[in-house]
């Protein structure tokens, strides 16, 4: 079944109920043992300071401008870096009985529980902190705003851990071109195919296009044939080899199809490029 809704419309019929609002500032010492909420869920918001927050097993430094999330029944530790005290506001909140179990969740299950600071968590900290106002002075509607208030921060935090994935998938997307570079380097001289490269890396074949040549910009296909023209360039000008057995060295089997590659990408044949490149110069047997 497809659960996927728009932010916006997720929570506009997902009506939630506060259950605490609150702030820490200034104490060194500050920390909390391992514990997890069964009935609500918690969102914090580094003000200032460091601290470390270990949830579901897994240890996490914070600092200004990063938001915790915890959905309910998630463990988690905390405690303030004595050295750089936290400031956090804190929000503790649960969805309406008869919620679908699917949807009862602020960050889909599996996503990660501290989300970096970014370009929207200072409009998330003007959020928190109207909230925090609103409880603290308690004036006429003010649960009324503070309610609308949560559901414009749930949409941030929907944004924020958007922005974080798709940095993510930039990093992920980037080292996986450089192992891909890797290992063309490495096994140029061997018959590849893109479609048993892709099945290598295990990733679909018109998406190892994409990213390899959005990387390096140009496609894995060209980069292999630059890779081992560059390295027949060496070959003919240092050695005495044949032209047939360097472009069985470089990957080939049909010199004469290396011969048209070879002329095509560096603007000369083999034999004209040895004959203008190689004067003068010792070369090995």
């Amino acid at each position: 079944m497809n659960t996927h809704l728009e932010p916006a419309q997720r929570y506009d019929d997902q009506e939630c109920t506060i259950i605490y609002v609150g702030k820490l500032a200034d104490h060194p010492h500050w920390s909390f043992p391992t514990h997890k909420h069964d009935d609500l869920h918690e969102i914090i918001y580094v003000i200032d300071g460091k601290g470390s927050f270990t949830i579901n097993g897994t240890k996490h430094s914070v600092q200004q401008g990063d938001l915790l999330v915890y959905n309910k029944g998630t463990l988690h530790e905390e405690k303030s870096d004595p050295e750089f005290p936290l400031s956090t506001y804190y929000c503790g909140f649960r969805f309406h009985e008869g919620v679908h179990p699917d949807r009862d969740w602020v960050v889909s299950p599996g996503s990660d529980p501290v989300i970096r600071s970014n370009r929207y968590s200072e409009e998330l900290c003007s959020l928190m902190q109207t909230m925090f106002n609103e409880f603290s002075i308690r004036e006429d509607g003010y649960e009324y705003i503070s309610h609308h208030v949560l559901k414009a921060i749930l949409i941030i935090i929907h944004r924020m851990s958007h922005h974080q994935r798709t940095a993510s998938e930039i990093v992920l997307s980037n080292n996986l071109a450089e192992r891909v570079k890797d290992y063309l380097d490495t096994n140029y001289r061997q018959p590849i195919k893109l479609k048993e490269l892709a099945d290598h890396f295990h990733i679909d074949f018109y998406y190892l296009i994409h990213m390899y040549s959005k990387h390096y910009g140009t496609s894995p296909y060209h980069y292999l044939i630059q890779r081992r023209m560059g390295e027949a360039t060496r070959l003919l000008v240092s050695t005495k080899k044949k032209v047939w057995e360097i472009a069985k060295l470089v990957g080939y089997d049909n010199p004469n199809y290396f011969t048209i590659l070879f002329t095509k990408t560096v603007g000369e044949s083999p034999r004209s490029f040895r004959k203008q490149n190689q004067k003068d110069m010792f070369v090995e047997n």
